[in-house]
């Protein structure tokens, strides 16, 4: 007998404010934020949040006839969408980014059925996936399953069969008109060797496509490095019957040079001038990118005529640079941003691991024409110099620090890319020129401390008067699970210069305080008796509660736990991806004689616990915390609090793994009547294999299974207003279901035990 449905309220708005559950006071909108400068010039996008494995594509948001630029950044599945200007200057807009699918591995965007709004290409699970763009308000993106996964007709001999395309998540394919007959074609690696497949489509305005070679261009990659085989040194024992006319050769399978595939990203475009499309290919373990020259065979095939091991440095180019050289794993996207009616490049890593976060955008201009292209590179840091970027994991604090009565801007990080084997953590400093409502943010420096001499790494800064002399002294935890004092020598009232004081601080026993791996600190009053607390989050998702047990001068740090929770402090265990960590990041602020109780997270959200009991400030707190930024995404979000405009209502800044930061305005909000939570809630929970479970929807919402590893086990599809039942999966298991409303926006995650 099947246990009667449970009921599951999704909230359905999908506006960018967005609005915390519970008694939180303040809502949420992302924003552009303030004016920050570096070196007298204004940065033109500083809170983007970072780059790191950004992925590029062209769409004219806001139909007024020119290319403004989306980017999907691989590292944590980030939408930015960046509007051209009048002045040609490129202006990121947080609002453009709402409404997208949940994206994950690569996305191209490209017309498919030719209405002139491009469609939605993503990889999900060695295959593609398709989402049709149904805009119909300008900046308003919304889109709808196409094929989910798409498919090709395929025949090696035995009969044409309709089969998903594949396509390595780790790849990234060509999506493009190979042959100029009116419909896009793909090229994409094939699953267990090296060479590419070519999928044909066979109708304009459609993808009805086919698989007509598995050997294309007649190249075969080498198995162990980047090497790559053509002419009488490539073999293809295996293909599709008739591959683009030619015959399937004849001949034993071992003569084929398969291999271990660690990935590959390819583009399609004319590189030599040779009027032929030609490719670019990668190696996930190599800096460069190797040019294919392709030409058309006299059998039908296109055939790599020779290669360019270090692309351009063979074909015409000019400047100072040779090649296209990344740390590792480039990936090239053809766009066109100075409108001069041929296409240009974009290179960025395909990988997030291993790479400079500083300089991982390069633009190569083609200063030649469509028909004989010469190509240079114009910037090695395209789009990111416009952007605050701290290297790997952004750790922002706002902080008055040089005692002028403003709140200025730290960010700590947990390494920096200088060079190989040379990844140093520091916090870069900016300083508060503005006014007392409208804040000016001017980089000062990288601060000049010993972190690396000491071996501290994963730094994560709080900053706060712990010696009784006026000006703020530091505290930075480490990967280790300890912490350091360094002494503020400056003075109050000037901009602080910090000496190491304590190597790993000891707590009122005399120990030292050791939280386990990556202690992530925060000074603040948590009992209301003037002295400075310290609150630190670990990897493994929990807080802990050290009481200044001694006095503002000579403070002494006393940990509190309980019988019911120890150390655990309030019971808060913030959400993780898989059980295991949790990477809990403090952020506490007083607000009228309250204080507040959030914490990041490693899934990139802000989570909130509710307001302290300030007669028992060891009680549990709300251990399902609502997510306060659920308009962006990212991994590993730090946050911090603080009113930078004077209003009575705190911003919220929030860092990630990507190096930057996002902003976010505060608005009020009445509690008084503030309605329950429509949060995705589900109970009893767990739920028996294959019972039903009830879904009630306020608007028309798609809804999907997925495990724990992330795969989608199964599309429920459209399910429309009101209440309906759906069956849970038939196997137990950690499971999450997802809705989001038709009309695009926020993706609604609710964590089901199936048993």
């Amino acid at each position: 007998m099947k246990s009667l449905p449970l009921y599951i309220p999704i909230l359905s708005t999908w506006l960018l404010s967005v609005t915390a559950t519970g008694q939180s006071p303040w809502g949420w909108s992302l924003t552009q934020g303030p004016v920050v400068t570096i070196e007298e010039n204004v940065m033109p996008h500083p809170f983007t949040g970072g780059l790191s494995a950004p992925q590029w594509s062209e769409i004219d948001m806001d139909w007024d006839g020119d290319m403004d630029l989306f980017t999907f950044d691989r590292d944590g599945g980030r939408i930015l969408v960046f509007e051209k200007t009048d002045a040609g200057v490129w202006k990121e807009r947080p609002d453009w980014s709402q409404g997208w699918p949940a994206l994950k591995h690569w996305v191209l965007l490209r017309d498919f059925d030719c209405d002139g709004l491009p469609d939605l290409f993503t990889g999900y699970q060695n295959s593609i996936h398709v989402y049709r763009n149904t805009t119909v308000v300008s900046g308003v993106p919304t889109f709808e399953p196409y094929a989910l996964p798409l498919t090709a007709s395929w025949d090696f001999g035995s009969g044409a069969q309709e089969l998903p395309l594949v396509c390595l998540t780790i790849d990234k394919p060509a999506i493009f008109d190979v042959d100029n007959d009116g419909d896009l074609d793909f090229i994409c690696f094939t699953e267990t060797s090296t060479s590419l497949y070519r999928f044909s489509g066979e109708v304009e305005c459609g993808l009805d496509l086919v698989c007509t070679n598995r050997c294309y261009g007649m190249v075969s990659e080498g198995s162990e490095d980047n090497s790559l085989f053509i002419g009488a040194d490539h073999s293809c024992s295996f293909n599709v019957v008739e591959p683009e006319g030619r015959p399937a050769p004849i001949g034993a399978a071992s003569t084929e040079r398969d291999g271990l595939h660690a990935g590959g990203a390819i583009t399609a475009l004319q590189f030599d001038g040779e009027n032929f499309h030609d490719l670019l290919i990668s190696d996930v373990t190599y800096p460069t990118m190797s040019g294919l020259m392709l030409e058309n065979a006299s059998d039908g095939q296109d055939s790599t005529a020779w290669v360019d091991m270090a692309f351009p440095a063979l074909v015409p180019h000019t400047g100072e640079a040779d090649s296209i050289v990344l740390q590792r794993f480039p990936a090239a996207f053809p766009i066109d941003p100075d409108a001069d009616g041929d296409w240009d490049l974009v290179v960025s890593p395909n990988i997030a691991l291993e790479i400079d976060g500083d300089q991982c955008v390069q633009l190569w201009e083609n200063q030649g024409t469509v028909e004989v292209p010469v190509w240079a590179l114009a910037s090695d840091h395209w789009i990111q110099d416009g952007t605050i970027d701290v290297g790997r994991g952004a750790i922002p604090i706002l902080h008055d620090l040089d005692g002028d009565g403003d709140l200025d801007l730290a960010i700590g990080n947990k390494e920096r890319y200088e060079g190989v084997n040379d990844t140093p953590t520091a916090i870069a400093l900016f300083e508060n020129t503005g006014t007392g409502n409208e804040p000016i943010f001017e980089w000062r420096t990288w601060s000049v401390l010993d972190f690396w001499f000491n071996g501290i790494e994963s730094g994560h800064p709080t900053f706060g008067d712990l010696d009784g002399d006026g000006d703020s002294d530091l505290i930075v935890g480490d990967e280790l699970g300890l912490l350091h004092i360094y002494s503020n020598n400056a003075g109050p009232g000037t901009w602080p210069s910090w000496a190491l004081d304590q190597l790993a601080l000891q707590d009122a026993l005399g120990d030292a305080i050791d939280i386990g791996q990556f202690a992530t600190p925060q000074l603040i009053d948590v009992s209301a008796d003037g002295l400075l607390d310290l609150v630190i989050g670990e990897k493994n998702g929990t807080l802990s509660l050290y009481l200044n047990c001694g006095s503002s001068s000579v403070p002494a740090w006393c940990l509190q736990s309980t019988p019911e929770l120890e150390s655990n402090w309030g019971g808060i265990q913030v959400n993780n991806a898989l059980g295991i960590n949790g990477y809990a990041t403090p952020c506490l602020f007083e607000s009228g004689g309250d204080i507040h109780v959030a914490a990041g997270n490693e899934l990139g959200e802000i989570q909130y616990f509710g307001i302290l009991d300030p007669l028992n400030i060891l009680a549990p707190l709300n251990a399902i915390g609502s997510s306060w930024n659920e308009a962006m995404r990212g991994l590993r979000a730090s946050g911090t609090l603080g009113d930078v405009n004077a209003d009575g209502i705190p911003e919220l800044i929030v860092g990630i793994q990507n190096g930057g930061l996002r902003w976010f305005n505060g608005t009020a909000l009445d509690i008084t009547n503030q309605e329950p939570s429509n949060d995705p809630v589900i109970a009893p929970n767990p739920v028996n294999a294959g019972d039903f479970i009830g879904l009630q929807l306020t608007e028309p919402s798609h809804v999907e299974w997925f495990d724990a590893q992330g795969r989608l086990v199964q599309v429920m599809g459209m399910q429309q207003v009101g209440a309906t039942s759906l069956p849970a999966p038939a196997t137990p298991g950690l499971y999450f279901l997802t809705t989001q409303p038709a009309a695009g926006g926020i993706i609604r995650t609710v964590q089901v035990v199936v048993q």
